[in-house]
Order: C-alpha cells, then sequence, then structure tokens
C-alpha cells in the first residue's frame, strides 16, 4: 500500500516573485515565483485523474507540533518565521513570506511526521508527501530557496525519536542538500546523500570533500553531478554510489528528498532526466528500502518548476513507487530533449561517479 498525503490549503502559501537587491532597491526575478503553487495543483490533479489514485491510501495531514520543529531549528528562527508570516520583518534567501506561509510549512512537515509513522507502525510499506513548501535548503536558523522548514530532517529526527536507531535520507533534487549536510554532518546515525548538479545552487554546501564531521565521517555523501546527466547517468550513481553506501549504512527508515527539477524541461536546473528516469529512480529506491529497512520507505517532494512536464515526473515518481502504471502517457516522449535524456551517461559521469568513490573511501574500502 502506497500513502500519499495532500492538502488543497497547503496551495495558501503562492508568494511573490523572488528579488535581487539593484541600486539599493527590490528587483522581481520574473513575474512569478518559480514555486508558484499551481505546479503544485497541477501535479495532484494529475495524480488524481490517473489510474494510480485507485491504489493510493490517502493521509490526512494535521499542522506539526512545535516540538518537532524544535528537534531541528531554533526557536528564535522560529520565533522569525511566525512573526514574518504575520507581516514582521524578514530576512529569507531567496525565500518571500505570505500570511499562509507558517501555516502551510508546519502542515507539510505534519505530512512527512504522519508518512513517518505509518510506515513505522507498519500501515504502510510506503508514502509519498507532495510538499507545499519544499524544505531540502532550510537549516537551523534560515530559510533558503523558497524553504522554509526541513520536512526530512524533521522526519529523520521523529523517526529517530520513536527508536529508529539509523535514517537514511536521498536527495535526487538538481540543488544540493545542504540543509541536512548542516543538520547531520557530526551525526553517524543519519546518512545524507545528495545527488546534485555540480557547482550549482547553494554554493556554500555540496562539495565532494565535504564527507562529515569527525563523529560521522562519511555519513555526508555528496555527488555532484555534470550537467546534462541523463537517466542512465542518474542511474548509474544511484547502482554504484547510493545504492552500496546505503546497505553498508544499514538504516531501519529510508527518506526521499524527491525533486523533480533534474527534468528535462525544468528551468532551474540543466539536467536530462525524463518522466521515465524518475520512475526508475523510484523502483530503485523503493527495492533498496525493501533490502535494507524492510520496505519502510517516506517520500517527500521538493523542487519541480516546469509547468508542462513537472506533472508527468512526479507521476512518474509514483508509478516506481507503486509498482504500477498510471495509464497516463509521456506527451513529451518523442520530443528531442527527452530522446536526449534517454541517452547513456557518459565519461563525465563515469569519472564524477569514481571521483565520489575515492571520496567516500569508508564506504568502499
Amino acid at each position: 500500500m502506497l500513502g500519499y498525503a495532500y492538502s488543497p490549503r497547503l496551495l495558501a502559501h503562492d508568494p511573490p516573485p523572488t528579488t535581487v537587491d539593484v541600486a539599493g532597491r527590490p528587483f522581481p526575478l520574473g513575474t512569478t515565483n518559480v514555486s508558484q503553487a499551481v505546479l503544485t495543483a497541477q501535479a495532484h490533479e494529475l495524480v488524481t485523474r490517473s489510474a494510480l489514485r485507485g491504489v493510493l491510501v490517502v493521509l490526512p495531514l494535521t499542522p506539526a507540533p512545535e516540538d518537532a520543529l524544535l528537534a531541528v531549528h531554533t526557536p528564535a528562527y522560529l520565533e522569525r518565521l511566525r512573526e514574518a508570516s504575520a507581516g514582521g520583518p524578514w530576512d529569507g534567501e531567496y525565500a518571500p513570506v505570505t500570511p499562509a506561509t507558517w501555516d502551510a510549512a508546519r502542515l507539510t512537515v505534519g505530512g512527512v511526521l504522519a508518512a513517518v509513522d505509518a510506515v513505522l507502525d507498519g500501515r504502510l510499506e510506503r508514502a509519498l508527501v507532495h510538499a507545499r513548501p519544499p524544505g531540502h535548503h532550510a537549516e537551523p536558523d534560515r530559510a533558503i530557496a523558497s524553504t522554509y522548514l526541513n520536512n526530512l530532517a524533521i522526519g529523520a529526527e521523529h523517526a529517530r525519536a520513536r527508536g529508529a536507531r539509523r535514517v537514511a535520507i536521498v536527495d535526487w533534487d538538481v540543488h544540493v542538500g545542504n540543509g541536512a549536510e548542516r543538520i547531520f554532518w557530526d551525526r553517524a546515525d543519519v546518512l545524507a546523500v545528495s545527488l546534485h548538479q555540480r557547482d550549482w545552487y547553494p554554493a556554500h554546501a555540496g562539495d565532494l570533500r565535504a564527507t562529515g564531521g569527525p563523529r560521522a565521517e562519511g555519513c555526508t555523501v555528496n555527488v555532484p553531478l555534470p550537467p546534462a546527466t541523463t537517466d542512465a547517468g542518474y542511474l548509474l550513481a544511484f547502482d554504484e554510489l547510493v545504492a552500496p553506501i546505503v546497505r553498508a549504512f544499514a538504516p531501519d527508515l529510508v527518506l526521499v528528498a524527491a525533486g523533480q527539477d533534474p527534468s528535462a524541461f525544468d528551468p532551474t536546473g540543466r539536467m536530462l532526466v525524463s518522466a521515465a528516469g524518475f520512475r526508475a529512480l523510484a523502483q530503485r529506491v523503493a527495492l533498496l528500502a525493501g533490502e535494507v529497512a524492510g520496505g519502510r520507505l517516506v517520500v517527500s517532494t521538493e523542487g519541480g518548476y516546469s509547468p508542462v512536464y513537472n506533472p508527468f515526473c512526479l507521476l512518474g515518481v509514483l508509478e516506481g513507487l507503486a509498482g504500477t502504471d498510471g495509464g497516463v502517457p509521456d506527451p513529451w516522449a518523442g520530443d528531442p530533449t527527452v530522446r536526449a535524456a534517454q541517452g547513456p551517461a557518459d565519461d563525465r559521469v563515469r569519472d564524477a561517479v569514481a571521483a565520489v568513490r575515492r571520496a567516500q573511501r569508508r564506504w568502499f574500502t
């Protein structure tokens, strides 16, 4: 059984365009926010029209309690975010706040906690949280790039509090999973693996040589991939790096930050992953969780900003997790860009994989 957590109440968080400072005044980047609410609504609509609607178990969402948030975020930051949503000052990096942000962020975390509970209790084997806002950039004391609360980091701490000895986070968003890197830097009970576009955003995290603190060497795993990495390139990195490292770590629960922004048409990345590629990644991680964690798997969406392709990529993830076809063909399957996404892994990707193996000697010696 596959759980699915979503609420239309999350759509109330629909921030204005992000801005940069030019000549002392804010200058808008585009006419809408890259993370506009309609993208979430479109993807959910496609899911409900697909054949998957008959196999999904809907998980109710309730706001996360503040003590769960405090397991990851500082009290001062949470107060700042709450006050900003009420109209107070704000200092997030590319993360504008609206009156709905605080409630939507807590509700999204609540969905992750409900999914973790359902999986740990054995009521479901795996679940996907259709998150809005996403969370993987959020650090303990600041919001970054459309993320405010680190949904999966809070989920990992919740699982640990419930008795999970070790938790693995696998992040395939096109951007670095900097939040988990910072939060769990010196923690040997949480493995944080990030596959991301090399030399992309944010610049302060994701380096190949960043492998964890002195008490947790190898528990931070960064996999910087070259631009235009295809489906086959991502699957190679998963098979050669993610799977053996997660097996060796032997977690009790696997969490996935499932960004669809590595897609072939995403405006925020330069990768070449197709809807079929996302399906294959989800199949791989479901099999891996079955092998090492008794099947216990919680997936939460992250970035994904193509209005024409993101819904089909999310559907691909759900198809992979459910092990069944949604009955909706990829309307872009014949496009030259999607055909390019189905090309082989090239030498640049193989070199990147080899570099990670050298940097992560704990797992490969």
